[in-house]
């Protein structure tokens, strides 16, 4: 079956995560990654296959055990420590220091869905301000040209006091315009005199943006460069006198306002959190200059920002749990019907009247004892390849794979109208594809061949496994009477019994092959090949 393509919401989840300002990550029950975002794993300077989903997350801790990454001590132990932590989450922060001397809060909870969420936040400049609040003006440094957005403070006279890097960064403009020191008017008496702000007189403009710096009104207001960039920019008077300026580069959120004229709910939801993060950033610059109480504040802010993103995280991997479980056996268009809603339960245990269709090749075996295994894997891609087609174009849903041997139910676990006729409509398809691929594996001087066996009737439906390895499948005579006639079908031969010719005589071709004595079977089957589907 293709993979499943992730869709809007869930991407746009991803950018969140990859972009928030924590580390974070999600184990199933068995401990196993799930999920991981890029601040994680820039984190831990550790080989990047550990950090894959699907691996085991025991092994990402091991390394760092062994690597002295938790100091001192027997791997096994210190690794152990950390496994009961994931297995029994307390749903407390703890704190954790790297060799490196980076501080970090750890947070983990169990989601509805199991496993385990852990939310890692670096603490480690709010640290050494506990240690050391005398270096107030490096610590001040460090936090401004770490932050998401640009910042510059400029004294009452208008000359720069500070401005950090992402600022800089910004503007193509010599540094020196941006020492500490010189006038504010200079740097926008550069951006005026080459083309920044547009056409019109540079006094005049400069001069615009000189009273705002000089009476800031508190409001927000946006800014459009030539390069198409778009900015938000707020300016605040302080205490001290002068103005903080503050700018967001909020270009992808307008591009998104543009692109998305019809959004979801959830689209809104996602915007309506960016909109709340830049005014809690916003808020947090203003409030930087309160030194006293600069430590607690941020932290309260992180803790409120941390408890709204886990529980909106828990949320989607619940849903792309569910989703990833149903697109194991069903068509995409059949998936989405169900996640939609409209199909109550579609997935638990029922008895219907089915239809079966069981394929395969001849001559199969004798190939693979003959030819390369990377002879045999190429024969089976490009074949398997040409039936997915035709089961997806005929909403079929697979119930197994089993080298050339493949088995598809219809009506299964949705309703499908004429399910007899259809899965007669998309074993002509295959025939048609296979036979074409035939030909080219005769040149390559492979003799296969493609045979179909059709069945109808009742078994009981639903899946089948254990919590961590569940398949959908069918149970009743009519799956073994299905491979029956595929095994004595001949090559381009589709073989129905006479319940399945019975309910589509009247759209069908179809030539007698007279009575089959199958394994299993008490009695001789009659069986018929389909030639054709008769037109209209």
């Amino acid at each position: 079956m293709a993979d499943h393509e992730p869709t809007g919401v869930e991407s746009q989840l991803r950018v969140a995560l990859d972009n928030m300002p924590g580390a974070l990550v999600y184990t199933d029950h068995e401990l196993n990654i799930v999920f991981c975002n890029d601040r994680f794993k820039a984190m831990y300077t550790v080989p990047q296959e550990l950090l894959q989903p699907g691996r085991p997350y025991p092994e990402f801790l091991r390394y760092l055990a062994e690597n002295r990454y938790y100091g001192e001590g027997d791997p096994g132990a210190l690794v152990a420590r950390r496994v009961e932590s994931l297995r029994n989450p307390s749903g407390q922060s703890f704190e954790d220091r790297t060799p490196d001397g980076r501080w970090y809060r750890i947070l983990r909870r169990r989601v509805a869905a199991g496993g385990t969420v852990t939310v890692m936040t670096d603490i480690t400049e709010q640290k050494q301000a506990e240690q050391d609040l005398a270096d107030k003006e490096a610590q001040l440094h460090v936090a401004l040209d770490n932050m998401p957005g640009a910042l510059v403070y400029t004294a009452k006279d208008l000359n720069i006091v500070v401005c950090n890097d992402r600022f800089k960064e910004m503007y193509a403009v010599p540094l020196e315009l941006l020492e500490p020191g010189r006038p504010y008017a200079d740097f926008l008496r550069y951006l005026a005199e080459n083309g920044y702000y547009g056409e019109g007189d540079p006094d005049a403009l400069v001069a615009k943006r000189v009273e705002s710096l000089r009476s800031p009104s508190g409001k927000s207001f946006e800014d459009h460069t030539p390069d198409g960039r778009w900015y938000r920019i707020l300016r605040h008077r302080v205490p001290a006198g002068g103005t903080v300026t503050v700018m967001t580069d909020i270009t992808e959120q307008k591009q998104a306002a543009r692109d998305l004229l019809e959004a979801t709910q959830r689209t809104e939801e996602a915007n309506k959190q960016i909109t709340e993060k830049n005014r809690a950033l916003e808020a947090l610059y203003s409030e930087i200059r309160d030194k006293n109480r600069q430590v607690e504040e941020q932290a309260a802010q992180i803790a409120e920002w941390n408890a709204r993103l886990e529980t909106r995280v828990a949320e989607q991997l619940a849903k792309i749990g569910q989703m990833s479980k149903l697109t194991r056996f069903l068509s995409p268009r059949v998936s989405d019907l169900i996640m939609s809603g409209d199909a109550d339960d579609p997935l638990k245990t029922r008895r219907r009247e089915i239809t079966v269709v069981f394929v395969d090749l001849r001559g199969f075996t004798g190939f693979t004892e003959t030819a390369e295994p990377e002879e045999v894997m190429g024969v089976l891609r490009e074949y398997h390849a040409e039936l997915g087609r035709a089961i997806m174009a005929y909403d079929g849903t697979i119930e197994h794979f089993s080298g050339d041997g493949v088995m598809i139910l219809f009506n299964a676990p949705l309703p499908v109208e004429n399910h007899e006729l259809q899965a007669i409509r998309m074993a002509l398809r295959m025939r048609e594809a296979i036979a074409a691929l035939v030909q080219e594996w005769k040149k390559r001087g492979h003799a296969l061949g493609f045979g179909v066996g059709i069945a109808g009737g009742y078994a009981t439906i639903g899946t089948i496994g254990f919590e961590g390895r569940f398949d959908y499948g069918a149970i009743g005579t009519v799956t073994n009477l299905a491979a029956r006639l595929c095994g004595e079908a001949g090559n381009g031969q589709i073989l129905i019994p006479p319940r399945i010719f019975s309910k589509t005589e009247a759209q069908i071709d179809v030539e007698p092959i007279g009575e089959l004595s199958l394994k299993g079977f008490q009695r001789p089957v009659p069986a018929y090949n389909v030639l054709r589907v008769r037109p209209g």
